[in-house]
């Protein structure tokens, strides 16, 4: 096998509990990656020729790196995702700042009503014209650029791209535009009218999710839960209006061979038994840091790898010692010879120290598999 196979399969032996020679890496947090190597946000969002140079050139220089999420990004996929509008550095913000979300409240109850009267997709169409200003539109440069992007990464820094693909509960859109307050006052209030329009919705999302995994068959793709996370709701209500939406998402993927990445943001404590559901030793679960880790690999036992969890908080403020002393600790109480693909708690953050984030990934090439 060649570099780019190695690391790969490193990782996704750690997926099915296989043992692996070194504890995979994998880096997530594109924003860092591109200000490291010297490219404002404006740039980055702008040139992906350029932006897939960075990459590649961060990747070469920290070769403890096994796989990689995203190379390059859009920030109007924030728009697609949580249907809100989105400040674009060197547009609507400093050259280097930061993409931001400008959440207002773009969606009544009515919308509800119309989604089911007319469906979702003549409804989005509409919402997304109107409302965003064709955020598809927009994402045209960046889409058509993701095949060479990968391309690149493989044959330049020998590392695969494994996010090729997302998803998620149609709670995100509806929590962005409705604005979060509003959604959950809906939820109380009419929950049969909204669960009517998120069915609505979900059936042309996962419609549209499985005919992108047909066309692409990526290595992995990102289910998300950040809205949809259980901390903002009840046991009850989480299993009737977020649960049954991410399970058929996963399973589409299982089925057709793709890794699930279940990037399940903020806090997932009260449901890591609910993840038995899931086929074993086929999903990837991807903390951010809020999530207890240890007694998530106590509950799962060898039913599922865990990926992360090293917070941004850590990284941007923390020491190198403390980055390095995280993540060994972390190795061995969840993963000291499988089961564990480690990485920054969501993305590496944009003011991370480099330091820090040098430290993170050293620690899992130090680090002696008995």
């Amino acid at each position: 096998m060649n570099t780019y196979e190695k690391r790969l399969q490193r990782t996704l032996d750690a997926v099915h509990m296989k043992k692996v020679d070194k504890i995979p890496f994998s880096y997530s947090g594109p924003a860092y990656m591109a200000h490291s190597q010297g490219l404002t946000m404006a740039e980055y969002l702008s040139d992906f020729p350029k932006a897939t140079t960075a990459a590649i050139g961060f990747c070469v220089e920290h070769p403890g790196i096994d796989t990689l999420h995203t190379p390059t990004i859009s920030p109007y996929g924030l728009s697609m995702l949580w249907y809100s509008q989105v400040k674009i550095p060197g547009k609507d913000l400093p050259a280097d700042e930061l993409w931001q979300l400008d959440e207002k409240e773009l969606m009544t109850r009515d919308d509800y009503r119309a989604i089911i009267k007319d469906g979702y997709a003549a409804w989005s169409e509409k919402f997304l014209a109107e409302k965003l200003d064709n955020p598809a539109a927009k994402m045209l440069p960046f889409i058509q650029s993701a095949p060479e992007t990968a391309q690149r990464m493989a044959q330049e820094a020998q590392i695969a791209v494994i996010n090729g693909a997302n998803a998620g509960s149609p709670i995100e859109s509806f929590c962005g535009a409705r604005q979060l307050t509003n959604f959950f006052i809906d939820l109380i209030e009419e929950p049969e009218l909204v669960k009517a329009a998120m069915d609505k919705a979900f059936e042309v999302g996962y419609a549209n999710y499985c005919g992108m995994l047909d066309a692409i068959h990526p290595i992995g793709a990102w289910i998300g839960g950040w809205r949809a996370a259980p901390q903002l709701m009840n046991h009850e209500t989480w299993m009737e209006f977020c649960w049954p939406y991410l399970h058929k998402y996963i399973d589409a993927t299982v089925e057709r061979g793709v890794l699930p990445i279940l990037h399940f943001d903020s806090c997932w404590d009260r449901e890591i038994e609910t993840l038995l559901e899931l086929p074993a030793q086929t999903c990837l679960l991807m903390l951010d840091g809020f999530t207890d880790m240890r007694r998530a690999r106590s509950i799962l036992g060898d039913h599922m790898a865990l990926m992360g969890d090293v917070p941004a908080t850590k990284l941007a403020f923390g020491t190198a010692d403390e980055v390095y002393d995280y993540v060994t600790s972390l190795i061995e109480d969840v993963g000291s010879s499988t089961g564990l693909v480690v990485s920054s708690g969501c993305d590496c953050p944009l003011n991370a120290k480099k330091e820090n984030v040098e430290a993170m990934i050293q620690a899992t090439v130090d680090y002696h598999i008995a």
